[in-house]
């Protein structure tokens, strides 16, 4: 099963022998860019009411289906955790609490991507991989185009202390975070966000 979040609301891609969805007709088999806001706020409104879900044969395929006329892009990033300290790292932008990411550039595997990106964002200079973690995907509009985008996660490790932010992405703040602090961070973050969290603590 995989999630795709539509501002912050999820929809269920599941594997089933026959085709099933209880998303509006209107937008089915795959979501034209014109109806977009439609589509975003529909989902919103049926949220309140059901678990929205697209059933298939393979999942991932449907995924594609779906959003086909949305451009792929692929980022990676991850949950850094101080060896010393245990305290995990987090930072601030645009008003949320976030996990350190972005694109991966070409020629870069998921796993280099993840380092490059935390290094630039956080200051941070070594870091360890300890583990995957699941992906996670989401669609928006920016730049003049919609996207839907699969990032890549990580669970690592560091025995660096100092961070800086990258503010020239709009981060303003870097902090550590110990274990009985991260409900600040659930509180003021995102719904994927949420996901990767859990699927860390589920994994620890």
């Amino acid at each position: 099963m995989y999630k795709v979040f539509v501002n912050n609301v999820p929809i269920y891609f599941q594997k089933d022998a026959l085709f099933e969805s209880n998303i509006p007709t209107q937008f089915l088999p795959n979501l034209s860019l014109e109806h977009f806001d439609e589509f975003k706020v529909e989902v919103e409104k049926l949220n309140s009411e059901v678990f929205l879900f697209i059933k298939g044969k393979d999942p991932f395929k449907e995924i594609q289906q779906f959003f086909n006329k949305f451009e792929w892009i692929e980022a990676a990033g991850g949950i850094v955790q101080q060896t010393e300290s245990q305290k995990l790292l987090f930072i601030f932008r645009n008003g949320f609490w976030d996990i350190p990411k972005g694109k991966i550039e070409a020629g870069e595997n998921p796993e280099e991507g993840a380092i490059r990106e935390i290094q630039e964002e956080c200051g941070l200079k070594n870091l360890k991989i300890v583990r995957e973690l699941s992906p996670t995907f989401h669609v928006y509009f920016g730049y003049g185009k919609h996207f839907i985008k699969k990032t890549h996660w990580f669970a690592l490790s560091t025995q660096e202390t100092k961070v800086s932010p990258q503010l020239e992405e709009d981060i303003t703040e870097v902090r550590w975070f110990d274990s009985n602090e991260i409900d600040f961070v659930k509180e003021q973050t995102f719904a994927s966000i949420l996901d990767v969290l859990e699927d860390f603590e589920r994994k620890h």
